[in-house]
């Protein structure tokens, strides 16, 4: 969660250097001034892709988490856990684990190891 924020954070210091690098880079075009133009452009390019790829790499993990999240609610409730859990397709059949392949039907496995 803490990575989030420092993208956001990182992203937002983008978008701050790329404006920053744009006022300069227009001060520099009306007063002539190869530094500023230069300092400016390399300010707004930098900033903006700082702020591209930190708030990519944001909506990149929001979508791993979703993915995880619908991932772990698909898995038996006595299963959560067990190391014996398989929980892969073959041929359109889920295949639980190799204990018991269609799983068990209450909320406790009798053949629960927890995963370490």
């Amino acid at each position: 969660m803490l990575n989030k924020y420092l993208n956001i954070c990182a992203g937002a210091m983008g978008v701050t250097a790329a404006l920053i690098g744009s006022t300069i880079l227009i001060k520099g075009t009306n007063e002539a001034s190869v530094k500023s133009v230069l300092a400016g452009s390399w300010l707004l390019s930098g900033g903006s892709l700082l702020a591209a790829t930190r708030l990519y790499q944001v909506k990149v993990e929001s979508d791993i988490e979703k993915i995880l999240s619908e991932r772990r609610k698909g898995i038996p409730k006595a299963c959560r856990g067990c190391k014996n859990f398989h929980g892969i397709k073959y041929q359109g059949v889920m295949l639980i684990c190799g204990i018991h392949p269609g799983g068990v039907e209450s909320d406790t496995c009798p053949d629960f190891e927890k995963f370490s």
